[in-house]
């Protein structure tokens, strides 16, 4: 019976033991998986960090909007532009929270001295242009000859500044040419015109632009509603409007001001 006994005992410590082991390699198996699983997260976190460009958080001050308004033949009426947007700046939800630098007849050296001394968060330009270029004034009263900036020019400028705009808003014809360049090399968002755009269509669509922006709207929905404003006028420029963006920013999702309680 003891021999019985002792036989019996082994069998049972013989069946603990290859339960514990299994148990272990259990236990073993199940850590492995969470260390590949917390490996896996990692490395999809640290993708989405390398393509996700992290823009500067909102900070305690104004948004900053350099206006360049240039037509050197008169042509185009730009102040009423600027006009309009200072007026829809001023209606708007939180009017206190934007600032305008104004450059009626601007030059080559407004734009320079306007984002070395403002250093705006938006560039917004309103005169003539085409595909592959930009034409500014000189320092004169009468009317003259446009000075000729070609697109690369005008996007190293807008880059030589230790804190380049979140947005440049071309308003003027056909600049939509220029807003891939931008937004590759100086800028997360650029917003251009897709071919010729009549004086008011531009002035309507900027003002409610700058309304929506100045309400607390995301740069999507503002150039959405830009759109939208020229659609129910009537207007025919309401398919011009061109916004693009750089791959690892999202315009549904930036405001460029963001109330504060």
């Amino acid at each position: 019976m003891r021999a019985s006994s002792r036989a019996e005992r082994a069998e049972q410590d013989a069946i603990a033991r290859a339960a514990k082991q299994e148990q272990a390699r259990v236990a073993h198996g199940v850590a492995a998986s969470q260390r590949a699983l917390e490996a896996r997260l990692d490395d999809a976190e640290r993708a989405v960090a390398e393509v996700s460009r992290l823009l500067p958080a909102p900070k305690p001050e104004k948004l900053r909007v350099l206006l360049l308004g240039a037509s050197a033949d008169g042509s185009l009426r730009v102040g009423r532009e600027q006009k309009r947007i200072r007026a829809a700046v001023e209606s708007s939800l939180h009017r206190d929270q934007i600032e305008l630098d104004v450059r009626p007849a601007a030059t080559t050296e407004d734009l320079l001295d306007g984002i070395s001394k403002f250093r705006p968060h938006v560039i917004h330009f309103s005169g003539h242009s085409d595909s592959d270029l930009i034409k500014f004034e000189e320092e004169l009263d009468e009317p003259h000859d446009e000075v000729i900036v070609s697109a690369a020019a005008f996007a190293r400028a807008v880059r030589a500044t230790d804190q380049p705009p979140l947005l440049v808003l071309l308003n003027s014809c056909r600049s939509a040419g220029h807003i891939d360049h931008l937004v590759e090399h100086v800028t997360p968002f650029a917003i251009g015109m897709a071919d010729e755009i009549d004086d008011s269509d531009a002035i309507a669509y900027a003002a409610r632009f700058y309304a929506n922006i100045a309400n607390g709207q995301s740069i999507e929905s503002a150039h959405l509603a830009a759109r939208a404003a020229l659609e129910l006028a009537g207007l025919d420029g309401a398919n011009l409007p061109t916004l693009a963006w750089a791959e690892d920013v999202d315009p549904a999702t930036t405001l460029l001001v963001v109330p504060t309680d």
